[in-house]
């Protein structure tokens, strides 16, 4: 009852404007503002209460409406026939770029191991490879925009990844295939630098309307710094033991985190398309994420457990880069500050 008795309000509102009673739309509107309007209904109303105080001279108020009617609608449009010139330069001195926003990413990673040094309990290996193996990630991250073109933002995630040996003719006889996964909690920092070209003209026409609100396919750059807390590494192993024509296979697997060290940073630089949509974006990521040192506790490496005794494996020193590729989406808030 209260919505049809705020529609018949605008109404009346509407014929008051429309007849030069704008000292009566004030009266009808504002109780309205406060939970009788829905979204279009407030545009609506905010406009009229606007162009009512420009045409009364009241400058601040008229300011105080624009604001409120661009946080209902950062898209409002402008009709440059029939607005009178004073709305749409009071309009266009608000800034409608986003300031802030948060999102989220997911998607998958490729393990890229670079050895830095191979350890061996015997010279009789034929051969050992790391083979790329593939993980998933995702992130919740939350920044703000420096100027159109460049934002700075943080984030924190999950990150699963995984490295695979493998070793052929051990001691002649064996060979293995050493799989770990590892778990980690990610954080850390990112800027982006956007290669959209900047709107000229801020408010909103019928024919600006589209390549404001929904941008074509543009590029950007991501440059990023993670702090990354290992949270568990479980490790498998196979081996198969040709002997005399014959072969067995058999298989382990244990927790391995008290050989490995808890903490590691990276660095990360990566291209991807962005495509705005209103009030957010989708876009499209691809990262290198650098390692700048290896998990393998020196300590550890020689004790005893059931990999070293039953399958003569023993711990290289490698770093795990990553390539990752990720979805995101981007949710922008505006702050509406009039323009220096």
């Amino acid at each position: 009852m209260a919505q049809m008795d705020c529609a018949e309000k605008m109404v009346k509102a509407q014929n008051a404007f429309d007849n030069g009673n704008i000292e009566e739309v004030d009266g009808l509107l504002r109780d309205c503002l406060k939970g009788g309007f829905n979204d279009s209904q407030k545009e609506k109303a905010y406009k009229l209460l606007a162009l009512c105080n420009i045409y009364q001279l009241k400058k601040t108020e008229a300011e105080s409406d624009i604001k409120k009617l661009l946080k209902t609608n950062p898209f409002c449009t402008v009709d440059e026939e029939n607005d009178p010139q004073e709305y749409i330069e009071l309009l266009n001195n608000f800034n409608r770029q986003p300031s802030f926003y948060y999102g989220v990413e997911a998607g998958g990673n490729m393990s890229m191991v670079e050895v830095d040094q191979t350890y061996v309990i015997t010279q009789d290996v034929e051969s050992s490879n790391y083979n790329e193996q593939f993980g998933f990630e995702g992130n919740i991250n939350f920044g703000m925009y420096l100027y159109h073109w460049i934002d700075w933002g943080a984030f924190a995630g999950f990150r699963m990844s995984t490295v695979e040996v493998r070793d052929k003719n051990v001691l002649g006889i064996l060979s293995t295939t050493y799989q770990e996964q590892q778990q980690f909690f990610k954080s850390g920092l990112m800027i982006n630098i956007n290669f959209r070209k900047h709107p000229k003209n801020i408010y909103l026409t019928h024919e600006n309307e589209k390549d404001i609100t929904t941008s074509p396919l543009y590029p950007f750059i991501r440059l990023s710094g993670s702090y990354n807390q290992l949270l568990s590494a479980e490790a498998s192993i196979r081996g198969t033991y040709n002997l005399e024509g014959s072969s067995e296979t058999t298989s382990d697997q244990r927790s391995v985190m008290d050989k490995r060290f808890k903490q590691e940073i990276r660095a990360g630089g990566g291209i991807g398309v962005k495509k705005q949509y209103k009030r957010g974006a989708f876009y499209f990521l691809v990262q290198y994420q650098y390692a700048f040192h290896d998990l393998i506790l020196e300590s550890e490496r020689y004790k005893g457990d059931v990999f070293l005794n039953s399958y003569a494996f023993i711990d290289n020193d490698y770093r795990n880069h990553l390539i990752t590729f990720e979805f995101g989406y981007q949710h922008y808030f505006y702050r509406f500050k009039k323009k220096k």
